[in-house]
């Protein structure tokens, strides 16, 4: 069995748009955690949550079989919390509570593969250099590490450490993200400035227009086949990412699982909060469709 290890705070987040308002957990532990699980994945979760975390919550991942080590729970702080307010152009993104630093790892940690997505500055650099030591394959989503926040909780996005970089074997960065790594806002920059700091496949994200994905075998861009109306957008990176980063261990096939990863992403759309993980018999023959108009730039 494919084991996979994600590292980032779970969340509870107050969604608001014209279409809804809701509260639900959320985090990339939920979202890649139960993909990649219900893809047939092992999942263990290196996260941190409060007391205020209902403790049903935490009753559900584990009847969905998500593994949560002894010292999850904070003594001290609260759940992670967002207020979200989305647009179908723009999403405000405000911290209203941030639990403690993900700083231990445990002596039982091992698998294949961490995907680590912080969503609050909760990972460092000495944290990431320990995974290293354990993972053979780190996924990282770079948002957590090019957040700031302003005292009210505001988010704005500032530059990245770029020794981050050298931990990534996998980075998936958007237009925004892309800029702040690379520093330019040109995609075949972007993707050959990650790539030529060693990480080994790079994908940029586009929304609707699908990605573009660098690795070994060249530049590619998958498309988006399914689309559907757009409800919620929380948490679609992290189904990419649970998506991908089982599929990519499990088949060694970089375009293959970028195909599945756009597939279960875009599905996810027109759900809202953990209803959009999607249903995999769905995916596959989605990404199967999308393998056919996959072409190298």
């Amino acid at each position: 069995m494919v084991k996979i290890t994600v590292v980032g705070h779970i969340v509870l987040d107050t969604i608001s748009s014209d279409l809804m308002n809701t509260t639900s957990i959320g985090g990339p532990p939920i979202y890649a955690g139960l993909t990649a699980r219900n893809m047939g994945g092992e999942v263990t979760l290196l996260t941190k949550y409060g007391k205020d975390l209902p403790e049903e919550n935490i009753l559900w991942l584990l009847r969905n079989q998500i593994n949560i080590p002894d010292g999850a729970r904070s003594t001290t702080h609260p759940t992670t919390r967002f207020m979200i307010n989305q647009t179908l152009k723009s999403r405000y993104l405000q911290l209203k509570a941030r639990c403690e630093d993900i700083i231990y790892i445990g002596d039982e940690q091992k698998g294949d593969a961490a995907i680590v997505s912080p969503v609050a500055r909760e990972v460092n650099i000495t944290f990431l250099s320990n995974l290293r030591q354990i993972f053979e394959t780190i996924y990282l989503d770079p948002q957590g590490f090019i957040r700031r926040f302003r005292s009210d909780g505001r988010c704005f996005l500032g530059r990245i450490n770029k020794n981050v970089l050298k931990y990534a074997d996998i980075l998936k960065m958007d237009k925004d993200e892309a800029y702040n790594i690379t520093g330019s806002k040109d995609y075949f920059k972007a993707l050959q400035k990650t790539f030529e700091n060693g990480v080994k496949i790079s994908i940029y994200t586009r929304g609707s227009e699908g990605i573009l994905l660098r690795c070994n075998k060249g530049l590619f861009r998958i498309p988006v086949v399914k689309k559907v109306k757009i409800l919620d957008m929380t948490g679609l990176g992290d189904i990419f990412a649970g998506a991908f980063t089982f599929t990519y261990l499990k088949d060694n096939d970089p375009i293959w699982a970028g195909a599945v990863a756009t597939a279960a992403s875009s599905l996810a759309l027109d759900k809202i909060s953990v209803s959009k993980i999607p249903e995999m018999d769905i995916v596959t023959e989605v990404a199967e469709e999308t393998m056919e108009k996959i072409y190298k730039i």
